[in-house]
């Protein structure tokens, strides 16, 4: 009987062998498999009000013995007048570390290291976010710690005076890194003054006070301004109930947001040059940019993708990095920002004297994109990453949460997932060329380098010089950023 039942599993081992030769291929494009199935998560599924009108959206997920949870206020960086620029930055820094009526901020973190946990806050732009994962078998103290800080963070005078210092000192190296002055100042040109654009100063830093913290905090921190995410090994019922403990102590108040325009400069096309004594120039081409609740919004996805966002694949690197050998990093960018249009540019880093052929380079491939129909292959590259990427927005159950938490504060359409990918599959060529013309503007652009001007402006064989050959140019100084003076 065992002779038999080996005799009958060789002959099946035999059998699939030959049906596997019978299914091989002699090229890898020949191979064939079943199309991808995914389906996104239903936000309705997942969203509750709780006490004092605090939303939540939470997900159990019992694989691993963690919890995740993330607090998403709607305020920032944006809302910070002019005069307490830096407000933002030192209440990332202390709403922890300074502690709570209860607690110092050194408890508190040496408590969450002990229980293996992590407990973070970053401000950003227009939110800002406390975070808190621990074992599920901390939970409730995890709780405590979380909406302790949430809800009473003191801000002693400690951690404050040392988070001062840290700032200033990132302050004064502000004009050091070529990168990042070319960030801020492209910005600058683009949104000009405005709150977007405000820089902290020694002045504005030193000037805070713990009293400064609290009222900001006080006006922003309440429960119908935040949207909880929580993810992880509990019951949704008891996490709901555990939380309405919290929030049912925590009292709303009445907000207004301060206005904030939407009237930006229209600068002088041409050349903005930022003098740095490097090897290399620094440079971005463009201009102001779209919303992302645009209408074209997936069409310009797609058309950047093939231009200058697909990485090896796009047309700016394969000229610029591949054909000519001119740099490493170099593409093109469609930004974003809650509320207002972000910037389009051309970017590449290159040595000083082939800056201007580069430049040269990405605004030939700006108006081919513009003039000339893309391929049925670039638009099956394009169309394609952006489908088999789509699962990557729920690739961890606190990260699903956290963005359809997102999608309501923005007050995005809450079917956004659900519609994504017949959007994408929606573009054309034709729509290509579309918003590539409507979008990527040739009289309105403004090229910004960071460099050393004389051999910048020599050039080179392929292209010399003057920088003046493409366009009109601007010597940019520096402010002082100590100061917010012009520097000498």
């Amino acid at each position: 009987m065992k002779k038999i039942r080996v005799a009958f599993l060789v002959f099946l081992l035999l059998v699939g062998s030959s049906s596997l030769v019978s299914a091989q291929v002699s090229r890898p494009e020949d191979l064939k498999f079943p199309p991808l199935k995914f389906e996104p998560p239903n936000p309705a599924n997942f969203r509750v009000v709780l006490a004092n009108g605090l939303r939540a959206y939470i997900r159990e997920e019992r694989a691993l013995p963690i919890v995740n949870i993330t607090a998403i206020i709607h305020t920032g960086g944006l809302y910070v007048p002019k005069g307490k620029a830096g407000l933002d930055s030192l209440l990332s820094a202390c709403l922890i570390k300074g502690g709570t009526k209860t607690r110092t901020g050194q408890a508190i973190e040496e408590r969450i290291d002990f229980l293996g946990g992590t407990l973070s806050f970053n401000v950003g732009e227009r939110t800002a976010t406390l975070s808190l994962s621990v074992l599920s078998k901390d939970l409730d103290e995890g709780l405590e710690i979380f909406f302790d800080v949430l809800m009473n963070p003191e801000f002693r005078e400690d951690s404050l005076k040392l988070a001062k210092g840290r700032l200033i000192e990132q302050i004064r190296t502000a004009n050091d890194s070529p990168s990042q002055v070319l960030a801020r100042e492209f910005q600058k040109v683009i949104y000009g003054e405005h709150p977007l654009t405000y820089q902290a100063t020694r002045a504005t830093v030193e000037s805070l006070t713990a009293a400064d913290l609290k009222a900001f905090h006080a006006k922003y921190f309440f429960p119908k301004n935040i949207i909880l995410a929580a993810a992880g090994d509990f019951s949704r019922a008891q996490l709901k109930n555990k939380i309405n403990r919290y929030a049912s102590k925590w009292a709303n108040k009445s907000l207004s947001f301060p206005a904030v325009s939407k009237n930006f400069p229209q600068p002088e096309p041409g050349v903005y040059f930022i003098q740095k004594k490097i090897n290399q120039g620094y440079v971005s081409v463009g201009h102001i940019g779209i919303e992302d609740t645009n209408p074209d919004y997936f069409a310009v996805q797609v058309m950047n993708f093939i231009l200058g966002g697909g990485s090896f694949t796009s047309r700016i690197t394969s000229k610029v990095r591949s054909d000519e050998g001119l740099a490493y990093n170099t593409g093109s960018r469609f930004t974003y920002r809650w509320g207002f249009p972000g910037t389009f540019s051309g970017y590449v880093q290159t040595k000083s004297e082939t800056v201007g052929y580069a430049i040269s380079l990405i605004l030939k491939e700006f108006e081919r994109i513009r003039q000339e129909p893309v391929s049925e292959a670039e638009m099956e590259t394009a169309i394609n990453y952006y489908l088999e990427s789509f699962a990557n927005f729920f690739q961890s159950p606190i990260g699903t949460m956290v963005n359809f938490a997102n999608l309501e504060l923005q007050g995005k359409p809450m079917n956004y997932y659900a519609t994504y990918r017949d959007k994408i599959k929606a573009v054309t060529k034709e729509k290509v060329m579309e918003v590539a013309k409507k979008y990527i503007q040739p009289d309105k652009m403004m090229i910004m380098i960071v460099g050393d001007f004389e051999p910048c402006n020599k050039g080179s064989d392929k292209f010399p010089g003057p920088l003046e050959k493409l366009g009109k140019v601007h010597r940019v100084k520096l402010m002082n950023p100590l100061t917010g003076q012009l520097e000498d």
